[in-house]
């Protein structure tokens, strides 16, 4: 637990008076709830979360929580609604007694708000405006608490919490509806009326608003039965607070007021848990005792790829025509790791002209580069270069060249080191301009080769080499030497990274071209090998199944990442959100 996300609750903790065990809840589960929410927000349209959870079971100071995070650890802005406050007034509930039926006296039942205001009020924060005014109802008086007073947002609202005992409830069948389940429906309403009311209201009006929730989270009490209790406790707070008021109860009326809402409760408890983005299930003593998250379900998918035939054109390098689907992966916050031959000054020019900020790793396996603060922690091993994190798997580049050095003389006429190269020759073989030519010879940790002998002394040059403890790869263009290291084991070194960053299990995809990035392309879940015409040897996996693109880069890239089912159902979830707001 990183120290940004731990808040100071002890001012909060008196606010609700609060054991100090509420402290260790908050970091065990209300922190990775907020997070899940957060992630879930990937837009700039406002994020609409319900709490649903019967009386007493802290639906509210989870709600006054969530708000105190976000405020203190994201710049987003955040309100917290009660569906208590938009009870109808006294008066009009009488009057709804006299018209409907005489139980509606009593708030609280779906028929007891103000359906139109609080549509109304949540429609417009979801739209961004400013000025809307948040009612507020006094359950010591039990009556609407005056307009004037009531508070305004000043700033648009990016996300809004709606908390609620019915909220995201939904009607029962009719049938269900025949016989009383209670002693309050059984003296009061025998004919059904009450409840076949407070039925189509949940069908209708109180429907058009719970549709619009974007996530769901409830709050499950084991029973009903516990409800009196966490309810008395709930009563006895107001009491102690405000002193007995017209609208507080004793013991027998409380039993009486909780019996409205035995129905719906009971309901809750047998179908929203299976609807809920994030289920919270309590014990008799309203202790935690297990946090189910759906996100937590579903594979998080990290991709690896190679960028020079696999990303990005061969000849030109242009990034046009990935730009705007890796600017929709990042804002999915799917990371896209760039595991590449190309140095650290190259990638950077191609992040900065993209405007992405991920991980990626650079000579072939050589060396990870994290964006600072990217993680909560700064992984173990790692040293700060210009802005990132650095974790090393090779040994510098001296180590090569003296290795190389002590070879037999006979090879020295056969190859040049890609350092060695002029602008020219690198133009005329990788298409570079002068500027990316240099960015491509600051290296730290390899030299790649360019062999221009004969097949047969590269395989004597490949045997002496190997000798010496390094593996040999052929790329699309040039050879790459390396020792002890490969795209596969930084790939997997920052597999664990992510694993600690993540909730959710992961899906590791890799995308390459050529046998450099054969074992990067072992080591992954899914394995898809872009078509290269230019390619000397073509992959072929031993351990591996994998999917081969029909389209070169950079539309096989596009093509084969877009139609896999764990990106493709982020992406469009993505959009429906866009079209909901």
């Amino acid at each position: 637990m990183s120290e940004a996300n731990i808040v100071d609750i002890t001012p909060f903790l008196a606010k609700h008076q609060l054991p100090l065990k509420y402290q260790y809840l908050s970091e065990q589960y209300f922190v990775p709830l907020a997070h899940d929410i957060l992630e879930s927000k990937k837009s700039s349209t406002p994020l609409f979360v319900g709490i649903n959870g019967c009386q007493g079971s802290g639906k509210t100071t989870l709600a006054d929580f969530l708000v105190t995070w976000f405020s203190n650890n994201t710049s987003l802005n955040t309100v917290a609604l009660s569906i208590d406050d938009f009870y109808l007034g006294k008066e009009s509930r009488k009057q709804l007694a006299q018209d409907v039926h005489p139980l509606f006296v009593t708030r609280g039942v779906p028929g007891t708000h103000d359906t139109d205001l609080m549509n109304k009020t949540i429609t417009q924060l979801l739209a961004g405006e400013v000025g809307v005014a948040l009612p507020r109802f006094n359950k010591h008086q039990d009556d609407c608490v005056a307009e004037q007073d009531w508070v305004k947002n000043v700033a648009p609202v990016d996300i809004v919490f709606l908390e609620g005992w019915c909220v995201g409830s939904e009607p029962q069948p009719l049938f269900s509806l025949s016989e009383p389940l209670n002693e309050l429906e059984q003296l009061n309403d025998k004919e059904g009326v009450w409840r076949r009311c407070i039925n189509s209201c949940l069908a209708n009006e109180y429907k058009s608003i719970f549709n619009k929730i974007d996530y769901k989270i409830m709050l499950k009490a084991p029973s009903f039965s516990d409800v009196f209790t966490w309810r008395k406790e709930q009563e006895q707070k107001l009491i102690a607070k405000s002193g007995v008021g017209t609208g507080t109860m004793t013991d027998e009326q409380l039993v009486y007021f909780i019996s409205h809402f035995e129905r719906i409760t009971r309901e809750n408890l047998n179908t929203l848990s299976r609807k809920a983005n994030a289920l919270i299930e309590l014990d008799s003593n309203r202790d935690i005792v297990s946090m189910h998250l759906t996100s937590d379900d579903t594979l998080q998918p990290i991709i690896f790829t190679d960028l020079d035939g696999t990303l990005l054109d061969h000849t030109d390098y242009n990034t046009n025509n990935v730009s705007e689907l890796l600017q929709q992966l990042q804002s999915a916050h799917i990371p896209v790791v760039f595991n590449t031959s190309k140095t650290f000054c190259e990638v950077v020019e191609i992040k900065n002209e993209l405007n992405i900020q991920q991980p990626f790793i650079v000579e072939n396996g050589a060396a990870v580069f994290i964006p600072q603060n990217y993680f909560e922690l700064k992984p173990i091993g790692c040293k700060e270069v210009a802005g990132y994190w650095c974790y090393a798997l090779a040994s510098p580049l001296s180590s090569l060249l003296s290795d190389l050095d002590s070879l037999d003389a006979q090879y020295k006429a056969h190859y040049k080191l890609f350092s060695e190269l002029s602008s020219e020759q690198i133009s005329e073989l990788t298409g570079l301009n002068n500027a990316q030519a240099r960015r491509a010879q600051t290296r730290d940790y390899s030299d790649p080769l360019y062999w221009y002998g004969s097949d047969e002394l590269l395989d004597t040059f490949v045997n002496d080499v190997t000798a010496l403890g390094y593996e040999i790869k052929i790329g699309g263009r040039f050879i790459h030497i390396a020792k002890n290291t490969d795209k596969s084991a930084a790939q997997q070194w920052l597999v664990k990274q992510f694993t600690q960053h993540f909730r959710k299990p992961l899906t590791v995809i890799a995308l390459g071209d050529s046998d450099n990035d054969k074992q990067m392309l072992e080591h992954a879940d899914i394995a898809i090998i872009i078509n290269n015409p230019s390619s000397k040897k073509p992959v072929k996996l031993s351990h591996n199944k994998a999917r081969y693109s029909q389209s070169p880069a950079p539309q096989g890239w596009v093509e084969e990442i877009t139609t896999l089912p764990s990106i493709s159902s982020i992406l469009n979830t993505i959009e429906e959100q866009k079209s909901h707001g």
